[in-house]
């Protein structure tokens, strides 16, 4: 049975706990048993979808514990960009309302290290971090500022290959989230329709892309991209130009 099955079995600390017998097994001589990046991964990722209030900080030791054995000459225990995803996700999970920032903060550091490569998946993350701030006014714009950010890098950076529907789709979530109201959102409402045009220009939008720019934007917005379609207010895929969606990944393939 592999670390990843006892990950689904048991409840996070236990995955944590059978992973420290698995290296304390290693270190009394047992070769068969080898707790990679892998294995630590997979509790890292475990601990990121649990809930649990203290996730964040379990990533966290989880990761140091990697850096200390790969410092001392492990180096199949190196954590990599999805290690570093799964500390993402938790922070994005959490219910810190500074965890816009602190998502950033992570994302610096992989893109600081030659040995990490950023993936949309952390972009993605960031973005949720953003969509899901819950706090005051301040922390809200915050997390805008970040969102804003973090949108014009996963752009710049962004593949063919790469599902970047879903990742306008979160920053439209996020404008949607954090402007609560017309007033607000009407301060972004150039940054908002910058981005749906983008959208549009590499053929990335979907359905739920659709419904998520209809929160985002104000009604004159709305009204402005969307008004001369015989079915507004409701727009369906099947209305808008072929263009603004062929290089969708699962429309591509099929």
């Amino acid at each position: 049975m592999t670390l990843l099955t006892l990950s689904f079995l048991f409840p996070t600390q236990k995955a944590e706990d059978v992973l420290r017998w698995m290296f304390q097994v290693k270190e009394n001589g047992n070769t068969q048993v080898e707790p990679n990046t892998i294995a630590f991964t997979s509790v890292c990722d475990a601990w990121s979808k649990s809930n649990e209030s203290d996730a964040v900080e379990r990533v966290y030791g989880l990761i140091d514990w990697m850096n200390e054995l790969s410092d001392s000459g492990h180096t199949d225990v190196r954590p990599n960009e999805y290690t570093y995803n799964c500390l993402l996700t938790a922070i994005a999970r959490s219910k810190d309302p500074k965890k816009a920032n602190k998502a950033m903060v992570v994302l610096r550091h992989i893109q600081s290290d030659h040995n990490l490569s950023v993936n949309m998946f952390n972009y993605n993350n960031v973005l949720s971090a953003c969509a899901y701030t819950h706090g005051s006014t301040t922390d809200r714009f915050n997390a805008i500022k970040v969102a804003i950010q973090i949108m014009e890098e996963a752009i710049d950076k962004s593949t063919l290959d790469d599902r970047l529907n879903v990742t306008f789709g979160i920053f439209f979530q996020a404008c949607a989230n954090l402007m609560k109201n017309e007033s607000e959102k009407a301060k972004i409402e150039k940054i908002v329709e910058a981005v749906f045009h983008q959208s549009c220009e590499k053929g990335q939008v979907d359905t739920k892309l659709l419904l998520q720019f209809r929160k985002a934007a104000t009604q004159q917005l709305y009204l402005k991209i969307f008004g001369r379609y015989e079915t507004f207010p409701r727009i369906n895929i099947h209305d808008i130009p072929r263009a603004w969606k062929e290089n969708v990944v699962q429309l591509r393939n099929m």
